[in-house]
């Protein structure tokens, strides 16, 4: 029986259970039997819980969402014209994928705290249903140095609750280290091996008129990892996806297959680019049963 069925029923058991005897029950048997159905309540929540996967409270890369995390750092504006600031932000990235439950009927919120501070941040989603995963980003702004990251998700799917987190040192943003990256956290099953941007000034317009717009066309090297070698990949579908600041979820890239090398080349066009803007590039990859994530960023240069 799924484990979310059977915590229900074992719920709905306790919680219509009655006094056992209404009115005729003494006052202390009836504040004993109360203890009792509060503390097996309690234990069958518990129970059910731990077999959905939901108390451990330390990360669980091999758990049946496979959570990936990584930060890095950037220099962001922020203001506009002579009022216009720079300031060191780390970018929080977290990646689910759905292992042990179809990737239909889902519900994600995705969190971050970091101790010492009320810096904090939420953000809601569902798993892709062709690559059965789900990244979320955020950014931090001038990172407290010193203290700790907890990145935490709770997904709901098909009737089964889980929750756990990951847990990192904050990565040390300062504007004498805008590049700092750690990817501790994050798998490496599937590697972004180059970003590189075509430049182009394009018509637009029609009728006799003329509009012109710059276009980014973006091509990324998508390969294995080290951990495995090509033949898992080969033939097996990739996907090239794209964030950019102030942008809610990725955009859809581009999609293709691995070649018997393990290796693919995926392009997309950005029309009308934020030169100078940060480019986050993740790619998934599916490697027998799994959709591994590949993750990097450049320089908006057009």
């Amino acid at each position: 029986m799924p484990y979310g069925r059977l915590c229900r029923r074992k719920w709905r058991a306790l919680s219509s259970t009655n006094d056992l005897g209404g009115s005729t029950m003494s006052r202390t048997t009836r504040g004993t039997w109360k203890t009792w159905r509060a503390v097996t309540t309690a234990l069958v929540i518990l129970l059910c819980l731990t077999a959905a996967g939901a108390t451990p409270a330390t990360a669980d890369p091999g758990g049946p969402f496979a959570p990936n995390v990584d930060q890095h750092c950037a220099i962001q504006n922020s203001g506009s014209g002579p009022m216009t600031t720079a300031i060191p932000v780390d970018r929080i990235t977290l990646n689910l994928e759905t292992v042990g439950y179809p990737p239909t009927d889902s519900t994600i919120t995705a969190s971050y705290t970091i101790s010492g501070s009320a810096k904090a941040g939420t953000a809601n989603g569902t798993f892709d249903i062709t690559k059965k995963n789900a990244t979320f980003n955020f950014s931090v702004s001038n990172p407290p140095p010193g203290e700790t990251l907890t990145v935490t998700y709770q997904v709901w799917v098909h009737g089964v609750y889980y929750s756990n987190f990951v847990s990192a040192p904050l990565a040390p943003c300062t504007w004498d280290n805008p590049t700092y990256v750690d990817a501790s956290t994050w798998n490496n099953y599937v590697t972004v091996n180059g970003i590189s941007q075509l430049c182009e000034t394009v018509d637009i317009g029609f009728g006799g008129r003329h509009a012109y717009i710059r276009k980014d066309t973006v091509t990324v090297n998508v390969a294995h990892g080290p951990s495995y070698g090509p033949s898992p990949y080969a033939g097996r579908p990739v996907w090239a996806d794209y964030w950019i600041v102030g942008q809610k979820a990725y955009t859809s890239g581009a999609s293709g297959f691995f070649d018997t090398d393990g290796k693919a080349t995926l392009s997309f066009v950005i029309l009308a680019p934020t030169t100078g803007a940060e480019l986050d590039v993740l790619a998934s990859g599916q490697a027998g049963s799994h959709t591994f994530p590949g993750h990097s960023w450049a320089t908006i240069t057009c």
